[in-house]
């Protein structure tokens, strides 16, 4: 590695990791004294309210990430624009190619580590802030109807997952056309990990529009595919789910027939976002070296500026838009790295060499 490339790597480094504590420390400080602590139910003391708050954090402070890139490669390129370190080195035959190089590589290399964090730390503590929060989904429900695999709608009258009970369960079973083939009707239904156990009910056997066949019993054990907590909704805000979690949810509700809209925007979410800095820093570094002299604080307004388009752009309209089943999820959450990036080349393109 030669010289040049260390003291790029190093200050640039530097400024990152200084930008990226001060806005952390902002983000949480600002979090713990905001007027939004008072939103909390009534129940929840302050002490809890501050863990949810520190729990939410790790994914906050994602946010900061490619502002803290943008800041850094801003403050690196302008101060060497401004003391002509750029013009010797481009002087000495070093393209602005070359000089960029290794930031990109360690900026890329940064995003890898946090996508890790992102999936692995985050999201778990996201959900963790819900528990806290009391937004985990209840343990109990009532009047539910439930699309399942193989053709299969259960309704049930009421539901305790804790008591892994249902009473009054139905269950409707298709063929492949949607014929209806059987009900079932149990007045009380439990579940262990592989089967429905029924008790003290009914089986109606369909060919067509006729009833061809009605039996009851008392006992009957029938084969369980579906999640009973999914009756009453996941026990995880996508959010908080990793993408292990999400690729498990959308491969159940594809099977079952249901839709997977958000989980599919979530999912891809978190596999596009932690690489934002990365089109920042590929935006911010022909910016920097065109408007560097302009100084730090101008460098920090136009980095909030870049990455609030890229949050207002890639969350509020393109995920919505995909959520809503008007745009492929794929498109809603990488679209934006695309746009930036295709920008930031372009700009790099057009810089003087």
């Amino acid at each position: 590695m030669k010289i040049i490339d260390k003291y790029l790597i190093k200050e640039y480094l530097k400024s990152f990791l200084i930008g990226f504590i001060f806005f952390s420390a902002l983000v949480i400080i600002v979090r713990l004294l905001d007027k939004d602590i008072k939103h909390f139910d009534d129940g929840v003391s302050y002490i809890t309210a501050v863990k949810i708050i520190l729990y939410q954090a790790p994914r906050r402070i994602m946010e900061i990430v490619p502002v803290s890139g943008f800041v850094a490669i801003f403050f690196i390129l302008g101060r060497m624009v401004k003391s002509n370190e750029f013009v010797a080195m481009k002087a000495g035959g070093i393209s602005v190619y070359r000089i960029l190089a290794p930031v990109i590589v360690v900026t890329l290399l940064i995003c890898i580590a946090f996508s890790i964090f992102y999936d692995r730390f985050a999201s778990p503590a996201y959900h963790e802030a819900n528990v806290l929060q009391k937004k985990v989904t209840r343990r109990f429900g009532r009047n539910l109807l439930f699309k399942g695999k193989e053709n299969r709608i259960f309704y049930s009258h009421s539901i305790n997952l804790e008591e892994k009970s249902i009473y009054k369960l139905t269950i409707w079973e298709s063929d492949a056309e949607g014929e209806l083939n059987r009900t079932i009707y149990a007045k009380q239904a439990t579940w262990t990990p592989t089967h429905w156990e029924l008790k003290n009910g009914n089986i109606r056997l369909f060919d067509g529009d006729s009833e061809v066949g009605f039996e009851t019993f008392e006992d009957l054990s029938i084969e369980r595919h579906e999640e009973p907590e999914l009756f009453i909704g996941s026990n995880k805000d996508p959010k908080g789910m990793t993408i292990k979690e999400l690729k498990e949810q959308i491969a159940y509700k594809q099977d079952a027939g249901q839709i997977t809209r958000i989980e599919q925007v979530k999912l891809h979410h978190k596999r596009a976002y932690p690489y934002a800095a990365v089109v920042v820093v590929l935006l911010g570094a022909p910016i920097a070296i065109r408007f560097g002299k302009a100084g730090f604080f101008a460098g920090l307004v136009i980095a909030f500026f870049l990455v609030f388009i890229y949050w207002a752009l890639s969350f509020a309209t393109l995920e919505g838009l995909s959520e809503n089943g008007k745009l492929h999820p794929f498109l809603a959450c990488w679209g934006t790295n695309i746009i930036y990036g295709i920008v930031g080349c372009i700009l790099m393109w057009r810089t003087p060499k």
